[in-house]
């Protein structure tokens, strides 16, 4: 198969990994040569709880690896803080028997419960981990649980609200929603997950990172979540903020919101990956959005609304338009009574860019986004203006509207898929670049470093 190209013009530099070992640019093609260390991670200690799976250690040092035993919480009350650096790895497997009698096996799940707090504060230089505890060329989706955060900040369901995921846990409260907007759940800021997600039921699910009424007291910036079983970020209600997130290579959404959510997110990255998994509808079609949004299961108009206020996105699809056609379904995909305010985005590599379907009109916006699609750009009514649109079933008229190459992965690459991004902004004369000042449209500024620059991993089945 030869190399696929992807043709956009949205980004700048990106470093692969923050665990290279040596990296040489060649400025003239921007491909980057790569050799990557190869060692295990050798898991030295289990991160101690009690008997109904409570944490009861309150910090997490850089020179032990720490192995996360079946599903493990912060309790109501209790501060986890994880130094910079730190490395936590799937652990020990243990049964629980979910309400309708069946057993699941489930390893590396971290819960922080509504009152409890997480400090995972990293640095570009030293991020802290959640990953599987295989060795390279052997890790997969579903390999770690993943991370949820719990809060008292307002939903919109009426009655006590369980999280998906995870087996009814007996005594433990594992409810979330309030009616305090500036709750505060922690800090998670320089973190990777890496190959999480459990799947319970049919949407039941464990996601890379997921916030049930998390309140805007709560810090998430500079996320990385790759090659998840689910979604990659999941807000079930709440009013958290963010900024600086990457979602790549995972199964499903790469953005999901539900049950009010409210809060803003800006600067955010989607990457889609020809050789991850895809998720399935009940016909057996792609359930695969860069964002997928509802007010609730049922389509109901309750409050608050789902409504999160979304500024400088990109999404990138594949490159290849029957691969895309196959594997995914809208770069954007807003229904069931949502609401939505996105502006200053890209979505490109996908069959359609955006479909809005029985979305709540009262206060929608979707205006200045940047717009290419195979097949469609929009179906249904889009709720604004100044979008810019380039249809074209042929990847490299992308070209026409960006002009420089974004992404390649090597097909004859024995390891998993290796994006390298090579140029993350857009160049002057692109749709994309604006005034360079505010009005640029993507996750990277024109004349900035990417933010992305360090911290991040490409390739984590190779480090």
């Amino acid at each position: 198969m030869k190399n696929l190209f992807f043709f956009l013009s949205l980004f700048t530099s990106i470093l692969l990994s923050s665990g290279l070992t040596s990296c040489n640019k060649d400025m003239d093609n921007h491909h980057v040569n790569v050799e990557l260390a190869a060692e295990q991670l050798t898991p030295e200690a289990s991160i101690p709880v009690d008997e109904d799976g409570m944490i009861t250690k309150d910090f997490l040092s850089k020179d032990t690896v720490w192995l996360l035993d079946g599903v493990s919480y912060v309790p109501d009350g209790f501060t986890l803080t994880i130094e910079k650096g730190t490395k936590v790895v799937s652990g020990e497997t243990k049964m629980y028997t979910h309400e309708d009698g069946q057993n699941h096996h489930i390893k590396g799940v971290l819960v922080v419960l509504k009152g409890g707090k997480l400090i995972a504060e990293g640095t570009a230089n030293e991020p802290i981990v959640f990953t599987s505890d295989k060795a390279p060329g052997q890790r997969k989706t579903g390999d770690f649980g993943g991370i949820v955060l719990l809060g008292k900040a307002p939903i919109n369901p009426t009655e006590p609200t369980v999280i998906e995921g995870i087996p009814q846990p007996g005594e433990v409260d594992v409810t979330y929603g309030g009616n305090q907007p500036n709750d505060n759940s922690g800090i998670l800021k320089y973190v990777r997950i890496e190959f999480a997600g459990y799947n319970l039921a049919q949407d039941n699910e464990i996601n890379g990172l997921t916030c049930g009424g998390v309140g805007n007291g709560t810090l998430l910036e500079y996320i990385q979540v790759s090659w998840g079983r689910d979604d990659a970020f999941e807000f079930f209600g709440g009013t958290v903020n963010a900024k600086y997130l990457v979602a790549s290579s995972t199964d499903d959404d790469d953005y999901d919101f539900d049950f009010g959510y409210s809060g803003t997110i800006q600067y955010a990255l989607s990457l889609k990956d020809p050789k991850s998994t895809n998720s399935l509808d009940s016909r057996g079609i792609s359930d695969s959005n860069g964002i997928e949004s509802d007010n609730n299961g049922q389509g109901v108009e309750r409050d608050p609304t789902t409504r999160p206020v979304l500024k400088n996105f990109t999404f990138i699809g594949i490159q290849d338009s029957a691969v895309a056609d196959k594997k995914l379904r809208y770069g954007n995909r807003w229904r069931r009574a949502s609401s939505m305010n996105i502006t200053n985005s890209i979505i490109a590599g996908y069959s359609v860019g955006a479909s809005f379907e029985d979305i709540t009109d009262n206060g929608s916006i979707f205006s200045n986004n940047v717009i290419h699609a195979y097949k469609q750009a929009f179906i249904g009514t889009v709720p604004g203006t100044g979008n810019i649109v380039h249809v074209s079933n042929d990847a490299a008229s992308f070209l026409d509207l960006t002009g420089r190459n974004l992404i390649f992965y090597k097909s004859n690459d024995p390891e998993i898929t290796r994006y390298n991004p090579a140029i993350l902004r857009p160049r002057a004369g692109s749709p994309a670049y604006g005034d360079g000042l505010t009005t640029f449209k993507g996750a990277f500024h024109p004349n900035q470093r990417a933010w992305t620059t360090g911290w991040t991993q490409f390739s984590p089945n190779t480090y």
